[in-house]
C-alpha cells in the first residue's frame, strides 16, 4: 500500500470536502468547527482556498489508491506585522490508516512547505488538551506548547481545553542538521 502526499488542486476540491467534513462529524471534540455548521456552508473556506491555489494558504493531502486518506493545511497571517508567522490546520487521518506515520509525514510536509515561503520565520498551531497523540506527533516535531486556555471551546454546557504550540524556523533547521550529521 503506497501512499503518496501531495498538494491538494482545484480537482481534489470535492475529495476535501468530503474527508473534512467526515472528520468533523466523527471526531467533534477534535475540532472547533462543527459538523451541523459546515455541512451547511455551501463552499468551505479551503476549498475557495484550494481552488485558487494560493502560495501563501495550501492544503496537503494523504492519497491511498487515489482515495484522499489524510489532510494538514496552513494558512499564513495577513497582517503586516504578522506575516512572518503561520499556523498549521485541519490535521486529520481517516481512522483505518492511523498509525503508519500518515499524519506525522503530514505535518512535517507542511513544515518544509510552509518554511520555503519567503519570509516564513515561525509556526504555530493549537490542539485540543486531552488529544495526546496528536500533542506527540507535534513535539515530536519541534513543537513547544507556549499555552494553554481553559474552556476555550464550549458545546451544550461541555468544555474543551486547548493547547498552543509554535515552531521556530531558525530552532528546526538546525535539529535537522543535528539528525543529518548523526
Amino acid at each position: 500500500m503506497k501512499i503518496v502526499y501531495r498538494k491538494l488542486g482545484a480537482e481534489d476540491a470535492r475529495s476535501y470536502r468530503r474527508v473534512r467534513l467526515e472528520s468533523l462529524k466523527n471526531f467533534p471534540d477534535n475540532f472547533g468547527s462543527t459538523y451541523e455548521e459546515e455541512s451547511r456552508t455551501p463552499k468551505l473556506k479551503f476549498e475557495t482556498l484550494i481552488e485558487e491555489s494560493s502560495v501563501d494558504c495550501f492544503m496537503l493531502g494523504a492519497f491511498c489508491e487515489d482515495q484522499l486518506i489524510g489532510l494538514s493545511g496552513f494558512i499564513r497571517a495577513e497582517r503586516r506585522k504578522t506575516r512572518h508567522r503561520g499556523e498549521i490546520v485541519q490535521v486529520y487521518v481517516v481512522p483505518k490508516y492511523r498509525g503508519q506515520k500518515v499524519g506525522e509525514n503530514l505535518v512535517r510536509m507542511v513544515v518544509e512547505n510552509a518554511f520555503k515561503i519567503e519570509g516564513i520565520e515561525q509556526l504555530q498551531l493549537s490542539v485540543v488538551s486531552n488529544n495526546s497523540s496528536a500533542t506527540h506527533i507535534y513535539k515530536k516535531i519541534g513543537f513547544e506548547v507556549f499555552g494553554e486556555q481553559r474552556n476555550y471551546f464550549k458545546d451544550e454546557g461541555r468544555y474543551w481545553h486547548q493547547q498552543f504550540m509554535q515552531l521556530f524556523k531558525e530552532r528546526y533547521l538546525e535539529e535537522c542538521a543535528k539528525r543529518e550529521m548523526e
